[in-house]
């Protein structure tokens, strides 16, 4: 057909070229998809904002921000500011006064690429003033210079951020979402330079100031000065390599990565090689899932470094990642014995609280360091075993532990002189129920219970079913009444991030069983749920605390209750164990009362049912 086409047109003296399919794309929707890769939501624009402000030699940021920034950002500060001239390049794609030589290698500032302001300007109404005039850019649309009373450094302001793009806007979270991410990316960027003043404040209040000062009062400010007086510093020099900060105690592990902070060339970066690093570090200290509280700071020769992988620049890519890997865990682990002065410190404390509670009969206070989970009953609360054991007060050497009798689980229990293993029966035995999960055949791999139903057989996962009884037993009783009050006040510190998911957490954990209260910039715990030990307690407060799924508007009194249960259930019956027929019973009948019993609490099936025509199919008979 295009022949014909060609063959015609020739005929008729006229030529007549092929229509391109192919078009450029206009600089509005060549800024917009920039805009998609640099602007995800409102912390991404301040975090350029404000590193713009950083290459302008600014020592005060003042930050103001309205719907966590979604409606409204300003950023002002003292820096160099922008002179009349270069207003209308500075929003221009691709225009920087930052990259010199032409050497994306050696990358010595923050907003070198050129494209963080005509970005954040296509998808928001943007304003630029300083030296005393000013330039707005209404989603790409330039205005005229105009005179501002902004003579010193310069203030950006953002508003109706992704007013254009609804699909974009309908991507954000709650405002209280996106204040705290808002609030993260200050904080960290107030660790890189402790030297610099900065503040942020909404309609409501001012929630952060940092003053200039020393590094390590800029970390305890933000960690909390409790954290920060266990942490240990450190310093180590290699080829084209030196790494510094502090690595915080063992104990004081979290369940996610948020509190590992790593900067690269003065920027802050996720980074596996680092991570992995640190993990490596501290694999014998922490347990498995829980991640080591750093603040890291990497200075590199920019050659042995690419910071260009990525439009925000929170990645970077080593030349040689093995090399730097195997040198980092090396500095990491050299410093790990540092911590057995702090140990042994706290063991010299509880040394002199055992000898003060000997004198005065006081019960010795807890020391505030999560020291694990490990559980210590009191024999009397175990009747039916203690009659059947001779505990008297000789040692745990003379002791010789009962021998384990069939239709009992395994417990370990602990008196002041006395270490046995014993058993407890796992509930009051009932032969004469028939429970509608069948009878009870046998137990195999002491994984499964094997019951035969009306038309078939059930094969139970033991460990399943029975963690979902105990949870939800567990979430029953966690009421505010059910509680058990403190000796000693415990005072957990907030960094910014923290006090507004504190706000949102309150009521529920009230509701659960603690008595907790905000007082300025701290939680005061004075009661915690009766389920729970205070060291898993406390720990339970950091980690929600720490969590995205808390900072959200939304009700959270089933989701503590959910987590604190999972917590408590490491006393579910596990894989491996073996049962009697009576406690497979006993199980069966506990079934009946749980609801969605069919689900574990990791939402597999608990259990499965193998029909007695499906026998029949397999063997052939049907």
């Amino acid at each position: 057909m295009l022949i014909k086409i060609l063959q015609s047109t020739q005929r008729s003296g006229v030529i007549i070229g092929p229509v391109s399919r192919i078009k450029l794309l206009s600089d509005d929707l060549i800024n917009q998809i920039a805009a998609g890769e640099i602007v995800e939501r409102p912390a991404s624009a301040l975090k350029e904002l404000v590193e713009n402000s950083l290459d302008a030699n600014a020592k005060t940021i003042a930050v103001f921000l309205q719907n966590g920034g979604k409606s409204k950002m300003v950023i002002q500060d003292d820096g160099e500011g922008i002179d009349r001239a270069d207003l209308h390049m500075a929003v221009q794609r691709h225009a920087t006064s930052k990259l010199h030589d032409d050497n994306l290698f050696d990358i010595r500032s923050y907003g070198f690429r050129g494209e963080a302001l005509p970005s954040i300007a296509s998808v928001s109404c943007f304003s630029l003033e300083s030296k005393g005039f000013g330039i707005n850019v209404n989603f790409s649309e330039e205005s005229a210079i105009f005179p501002s009373n902004i003579s010193d450094g310069t203030r950006v302001s953002v508003s109706n951020l992704f007013g254009r793009t609804p699909a974009r806007l309908k991507f954000l979270k709650s405002d209280t979402v996106e204040l705290t991410a808002c609030l993260n990316v200050i904080e960290n960027i107030a660790l890189i330079r402790p030297n610099v003043n900065f503040s942020l404040r909404t309609d409501e209040k001012q929630l952060m100031s940092f003053n200039n000062g020393s590094i390590e009062e800029r970390i305890s400010e933000i960690f909390g000065s409790a954290l920060f007086k266990k942490a240990v510093p450190f310093e180590e020099k290699g080829d084209h390599i030196s790494v510094s900060g502090y690595l915080f105690h063992p104990l004081d592990n979290r369940y996610s990565q948020h509190f590992q902070r790593i900067f690269i060339n003065g920027r802050i970066v996720k980074d596996k090689t680092v991570s992995l690093a640190l993990k490596n570090a501290y694999k014998e200290l922490i347990p498995s899932g829980r991640f080591a509280i750093a603040v890291i700071f990497i200075e590199i020769d920019p050659f042995h470094l690419d910071a260009n992988i990525s439009p925000t620049k929170s990645e970077v890519r080593f030349r040689d990642s093995t090399s730097v890997q195997k040198f980092l865990t090396e500095a990491f682990r050299k410093n790990m014995h540092k911590f057995d002065r702090i140990s042994s410190e706290f063991e010299i404390i509880r040394v002199v609280e055992k000898q003060v509670s000997e004198n005065d009969n006081t019960p010795p206070e807890k020391p505030k360091i999560y020291q694990g989970y490990r559980p210590k009953f009191n024999i009397a609360s175990f009747p039916a075993i203690a009659d059947n054991l001779a505990v008297n007060s000789r040692k745990s050497a003379d002791f010789d532990p009962p021998a384990r009798t069939e239709g009992a689980l395994a417990l370990a229990i602990e008196t002041e002189d006395v270490h046995v293993n014993a058993v407890e029966p796992l509930l009051p035995q009932n032969t004469s129920h028939k429970s509608v999960y069948g009878r009870p055949l046998a137990q195999v791999f002491n994984s499964y219970i094997i019951t035969e139903v009306e038309d078939g057989i059930l094969i139970i996962d033991q460990h399943a079913v029975h963690e979902k009884i105990t949870q939800t037993r567990i979430i029953n009783n966690l009421t505010k009444e059910n509680k058990q009050y403190l000796l000693k006040p415990e005072i957990i510190e907030l960094n910014n991030s923290e006090q507004e998911v504190a706000k949102n957490i309150l009521a529920s954990l009230n509701e659960c069983g603690f008595s907790a209260e905000i007082i300025q910039t701290s939680i005061m715990i004075t009661a915690i749920p009766s389920i729970l030990k205070i060291e898993e307690a406390l720990q339970f407060i950091h980690d929600i605390l720490a969590s995205d799924e808390f900072s959200q508007e939304i009700e959270t009194l089933d989701m503590i209750r959910k987590k604190i249960a999972d917590k408590a259930c490491h006393n579910s019956i596990r894989f491996g164990r073996k049962l009697s027929m009576e406690e497979m019973k006993e199980i069966l009948k506990q079934m009946e009362e749980t609801p969605s019993i069919h689900q574990c609490n990791h939402h597999r099936p608990s259990f499965f049912k193998i029909s007695k025509s499906q026998l029949e199919k397999m063997m052939q008979r049907g």
